[in-house]
């Protein structure tokens, strides 16, 4: 399970970030092991209640042929892990896999809603994957007899597999075992159910966060190293634990305040490292909302500065004497002639060098010269461009195909086919409004948290702060909060703005007016994905100028927040 959402904005992108993660294959393979684990199990009742095996059994009952494989037990084990599938698919797309932030036990009940959403969600999910049983078992019945004509496979197969190309396949077959497709459409039905109780019972009442409040000395000091974890899931609950006690009322709850803003045993002090904390991952999603959620540009690098001029000085002519080259001093040692010999068929010896001399003379090839001018390897630089060279020909290609299938398809389909095509393409890969907004505030539930804590501390210091630690800090963290919910309602404004109210008196087609009721419906989901962090923002800051009042004006703030302010001031 992990912290952060994907940041997918369509169903497609989701689910090809999801597939490419091992938690989602890990949990695919799990869910198909449940499935054939629930169908072994229905069997196994069947066995002890002392009905057998019902036409489940791995081979047929054939004295001749004991080996054939029972295509009514094939059937359904391939209905069950299409039931895997189509559940992992739906896991997907609800980020089953994301921490649950906001279902906590004290606010989320299981109710009778939710028994009847998940039987109806059962429901319909065995059926489309009973459709698709049927249709891929019906294709790897008419493509056997084509398996059959490879040499290996049709000797592996044959002793297993043979009885299946006797009969006819028409597309009336299935209507000759509705019981089998009555049997496997409940099982899959239970096995969905099942999954799907568990999930809502794994919402409500697993997920219950403790708190450390009273079960450890100094909790204060614990939870404020917490803030700073590089674990998204251990800040959140810390910051949920200091929430407990800064807007609790008991004087358990006031001794903890008072100890968090007046111990001084720390340096830096336990309220300066909360609040350094706090704004540092406020700025960070406030960063990452204001460039919609694209890394930050960097900075412009600094102009190097001109080299200073000097004046020149007049030049003088003047004349170099040439340098000796040679040695000055006359060597009283005379080498040996076998010393002169060695140093002549050295590497750098006479002899190479009239052999070089004659060579570039002559133009001898130089692989008469040294064995070191053999062909060398590629450079890597070029071996990296030919293999990206060769993955752009073939991404062409198989993209040339795909067009090429697509125009078949649409060509010999009917027309009604390709217009729920059409649908179910623009449906899978449409971006939707929900997901960008949830794309730009990754980490909205933290920073909900995050607005309660610091408000409710900053109330709270009017009281029970001796030194004033937190007063000083009013500023910058009215600022931080102002600045994020002035650029969620610019967004929010724009947001709003994507939907245009259909005019009373002109008609419209029904084709526009659901175009428009879908509009409506991705733009009221985004703005509840803004107004979740702006009302608590929105909250926060009046709940500090309702706190301090008219000592507000003792602080100083820039002329932007002030303008901001001003307005939470007079309605307060």
């Amino acid at each position: 399970m992990k912290a952060t959402r994907a940041p997918a904005t369509s169903l497609s992108a989701l689910v090809k970030s999801s597939i490419a993660k091992p938690a989602a294959t890990n949990s695919t393979l799990t869910y198909a092991l449940s499935a054939v684990a629930a169908l072994v199990l229905h069997v196994g009742i069947s066995y002890v209640s002392g009905n057998g095996a019902q036409g489940l059994t791995i081979f047929v009952k054939s004295k001749k042929h004991p080996f054939y494989l029972n295509g009514r037990l094939l059937f359904v084990v391939l209905s069950q892990i299409f039931v895997a599938l189509a559940f992992s698919l739906r896991n997907i797309t609800l980020d089953r896999f994301v921490f649950r932030w906001v279902r906590e036990s004290t606010t989320r009940r299981f109710n009778i809603g939710d028994i009847v959403q998940s039987i109806v969600i059962a429901a319909l999910l065995a059926t489309l994957a009973l459709s698709l049983t049927a249709s891929v078992f019906g294709i790897i019945r008419l493509t056997l007899p084509l398996v059959y004509k490879l040499p290996l496979l049709r000797i592996i197969l044959r002793p297993f597999t043979a009885h299946f190309l006797r009969g006819p396949w028409t597309i009336f077959l299935p209507l000759r075992h509705v019981s089998l497709l009555i049997k496997s459409w409940f099982l899959g039905f239970t096995t969905l159910a099942t999954w799907e109780f568990s999930n809502e019972i794994f919402d409500t009442f697993v997920y219950n966060p403790l708190s450390v409040i009273g079960a450890i000395p100094e909790p204060h000091v614990i939870l404020v190293s917490g803030v700073s974890s590089t674990d998204l899931g251990f800040r959140y609950l810390a910051y949920k634990d200091i929430l407990r006690f800064s807007s609790a009322d008991s004087e358990p709850a006031a001794n903890l305040r008072s100890s968090l803003f007046n111990d001084q045993k720390y340096n830096p002090n336990l309220w300066s490292h909360l609040v350094r904390e706090s704004l540092l991952f406020l700025g960070k999603d406030y960063q990452h909302f204001l460039h919609r959620g694209k890394p930050a540009p960097a900075p412009p690098k600094p102009a190097t500065p001109a080299a200073p001029v000097t004046p020149s000085r007049p030049s003088v002519v003047t004349t170099q004497a040439p340098l000796i080259r040679t040695s000055i001093f006359k060597s009283s040692n005379q080498a040996s002639p076998m010393r002169n010999v060695m140093e002549s068929l050295g590497s750098d010896g006479a002899l190479v060098q009239a052999l070089d001399a004659g060579t570039a003379a002559t133009h001898i090839p130089a692989l008469f010269k040294s064995v070191g001018a053999t062909v060398l390897p590629a450079p890597k630089e070029e071996v990296k461009k030919r293999v990206e060279k060769a993955e752009g020909s073939v991404g062409r290609y198989v993209k040339q195909a795909k067009e090429e299938l697509r125009k078949v398809v649409v060509t010999n389909m009917p027309v009604w086919v390709n217009e729920l095509g059409t649908q179910f393409d623009t449906w899978w890969n449409k971006e939707r409004l929900e997901k960008i907004a949830q794309s730009y505030l990754p980490n909205a539930e933290v920073d909900v948290v995050i607005v309660d804590v610091l408000s409710t501390l900053v109330c709270a210091s009017l009281k029970e702060d001796r030194f004033g630690v937190v007063q000083r800090d009013i500023p910058r963290i009215l600022e931080a909060m102002l600045s994020f919910l002035s650029a969620i309602q610019a967004y929010h404004f724009e947001v709003r703005s994507k939907y245009v109210p259909p005019i009373q008196d002109q008609v419209y087609t029904p084709e526009e007016i659901a175009e428009a009721e879908a509009i409506r419906v991705e733009v009221e989901k985004a703005c509840d994905v803004l107004d979740h962090l702006s009302e608590y923002l929105r909250a926060g800051i009046a709940r500090i100028v309702r706190t301090f009042g008219d000592k507000l004006l003792a602080f100083k703030f820039p002329p932007r927040t002030a303008e901001k302010l001003q307005p939470f001031i007079e309605y307060c």
